[in-house]
């Protein structure tokens, strides 16, 4: 995927308040939350909140879209780990990241 690509879907991220990893669910709930905040009927003397909305609505159907043509694994792998237990049994802590595996 390009890197504008992942920029893109971070910037979307961040606008529906989303963690770094969510699921189509943590999505959807996230958006529903936003346009509740955001609608133009809710907020009539907000200039842009239709540019707002036409934000929150791209930056849904990106995720979604993303989501959906997401390929994921439902079975361990041969050694048994599940992809991020692999990817610290391999390359260890991430130096950029820097965070604790959650167990």
């Amino acid at each position: 995927m390009k890197e504008d690509r992942w920029a893109a879907i971070d910037r979307a991220r961040r606008l529906l308040g989303l963690t770094d990893k969510a699921s189509r669910n943590d999505i959807r709930s996230a958006y529903m939350k936003a346009c509740r905040l955001n609608h133009p009927d809710r907020i009539p003397d907000h200039g842009d909140a239709e540019d707002k909305m036409g934000l929150i609505n791209s930056a849904y159907r990106l995720l979604m879209e993303y989501s959906d043509n997401y390929r994921m694994s439902f079975l361990p792998n041969e050694d048994g780990m599940d992809d991020e237990e692999w990817w610290f049994y391999h390359f260890g802590q991430d130096p950029i990241y820097a965070g604790e595996k959650e167990e």
